[in-house]
């Protein structure tokens, strides 16, 4: 049935069974995990005094859905998709970015949150609501690094918005360390990249990182103007939206910016390999230039004719030799002056 919670401008209590009124004062907070799929529905609906929506109820069943805002008869139903605690990166080194949606039911007097189990916000949360009955609302900021106490259940919603998705901005120092590695890996001419399906592994999760990011800009977008529309947008309130907006757009960012150093190591990485190539070839062509002559004269002498001029002069082998010298001192000249002009490489 989850944690029922009454928050105060004085003290926050846990309750130990659902209330049978919605409080005079201050709000509840009702707190599910996702395993307990929708046993708390009764007890909301009756405290509330209507049903909710069945398409809303259907957005709460699924956990594919992505982040989005709705307005129903009553409430407000905002979905955040959050990062899942399993490691970024698997045993084969690849990027996976795990997310599970977060269900917030929004009413004046009471938030209805329905998430992951393990989430680690909430977990950190309900920890806190266990340790005592009753605490002071001083303590209750400190613990969750709140700016002020909530005075609503749409502050304290921001609030923990604002904590799941300071959860990917922690995920950038990973990320950028790891892409590091593969940009250096790429760019060594000693070392073979072999982390290809990886790279393009992790390419593919910033652009799926970057559409979930914008999915949630749009959700709390849709929410604030919703706010302001109604006239219940409160001066912090908003700056709290505000800073949960700048973060999203600094998640947005993030991924554009590694995913675009990710593109450009692998463009430099194709420019060096046909840089390389380009040498080798040169080098190989320098080579057929320099024994060209050679084969022609050896050539010329192999033919299977008769009477060929200096065949059987006793001097024709000498001849032959001397030919051929000369030629390799013209080629390796012509070789030295073309790359002193610099057709060749660096002077």
């Amino acid at each position: 049935m989850g944690i029922w919670t009454h928050l105060t401008q004085d003290k926050i209590k846990k309750l130990s069974d659902a209330p049978s009124q919605l409080p005079e004062s201050g709000f509840l907070w009702l707190d599910t995990q996702l395993d307990e799929e929708l046993s708390w529905l009764p007890a909301v609906e009756s405290l509330l005094g209507f049903k909710l929506d069945e398409l809303h109820l259907e957005d709460l069943g699924n956990t594919f859905h992505p982040s989005h805002f709705d307005i129903g008869d009553g409430y407000n139903i905002l979905i955040i998709r959050s990062l899942s605690s399993k490691p970024l990166f698997d045993e084969n080194n690849r990027l996976s970015i795990k997310t599970r949606p977060v269900f917030f039911v929004i009413t004046p007097k009471l938030l209805v949150t329905f998430r992951p189990k393990d989430s680690r916000t909430f977990a950190m949360a309900r920890k806190f609501v266990e340790s005592a009955p009753e605490k002071p609302m001083d303590e209750i900021e400190t613990f969750l690094k709140f700016k002020r106490a909530p005075a609503g259940t749409d502050e304290l919603m921001i609030q923990l918005v604002s904590n799941l998705v300071d959860r990917f901005m922690e995920t950038r120092i990973e990320i950028s360390e790891q892409l590091d590695r593969w940009q250096r890996d790429l760019l060594n001419p000693r070392k073979r990249f072999q982390d290809w399906n990886a790279l393009l592994a992790a390419r593919n999760e910033m652009n799926r990182l970057e559409s979930v990011a914008q999915d949630q800009r749009d959700a709390l977008t849709d929410w604030q103007d919703d706010q302001e529309r109604e006239g219940r947008m409160a001066a912090a309130l908003q700056v709290n939206a505000r800073d949960t907006l700048e973060h999203l757009e600094r998640v947005v960012s993030l991924t554009r910016r590694l995913g675009a150093n990710t593109e450009t190591a692998v463009q430099l990485h194709f420019s060096a390999t046909a840089h390389k190539t380009n040498e080798i070839v040169t080098v190989l062509t320098m080579l057929t230039a320099l024994f060209m002559p050679l084969t022609l004269i050896s050539g010329i002498f192999g033919m299977n004719f008769e009477e060929i001029p200096f065949l059987k002069n006793p001097n024709g082998f000498w001849i032959s030799l001397g030919l051929m010298g000369l030629s390799s001192i013209i080629s390796i000249g012509l070789i030295f002056w073309i790359k002193g002009r610099n057709h060749l490489g660096k002077p």
